[in-house]
């Protein structure tokens, strides 16, 4: 009985762990993306772009849409990223987060049903079968529990 006791004081903590290593995978690939300096835009989108399409296959319909998405994703979030990696300020942090949470949910609101099914089934079975995967996924995208932990703390 202690030890599931134990158990459950513990797991907000791992919770939070998780979430504050997924923040870190996250603001290390922006700042990647920014160190490239004029080609980072173009990196962040190709890179989202690949490893999406590789997961939903996108249709050719799609394409121009998911492209001018990551570009304009890239745009939001690097004014309110720069000014919180300078100034180190809580309200800029939770701006950065409340972004690309949302910015998750206009990606996810582009799929259809099935690409949607197909990329939330993929991003849990990395994050249940492959901690590698996970985490290099996590750094631009959210799992559907990663998500909730995300919302659950802002």
């Amino acid at each position: 009985m202690k030890k599931i006791i134990l158990l459950l004081l513990l797991l907000p903590l791992f919770s939070f762990a998780q979430l504050e290593k997924s923040l870190q995978f996250k603001i290390g690939i922006l700042q990647n993306f920014v160190n490239q300096g004029a080609d980072g835009e173009q990196a962040f989108w190709q890179t989202k772009g690949k490893i999406t399409f590789a997961i939903v296959n996108y249709t050719d319909e799609q394409n121009p849409k998911f492209k001018e998405l990551f570009i304009n994703q890239y745009r939001e979030i690097i004014p309110v990223f720069k000014i919180m990696v300078e100034t180190q300020d809580e309200k800029a942090s939770t701006a950065f987060v409340k972004i690309i949470m949302r910015q998750e949910e206009d990606y996810r609101n582009l799929l259809t049903k099935e690409q949607l099914e197909l990329y939330r089934n993929k991003l849990t079975e990395f994050e249940l079968n492959n901690v590698e995967a996970r985490e290099s996924y996590s750094s631009l995208f959210f799992s559907d529990a990663l998500l909730t932990e995300y919302k659950s703390k802002f």
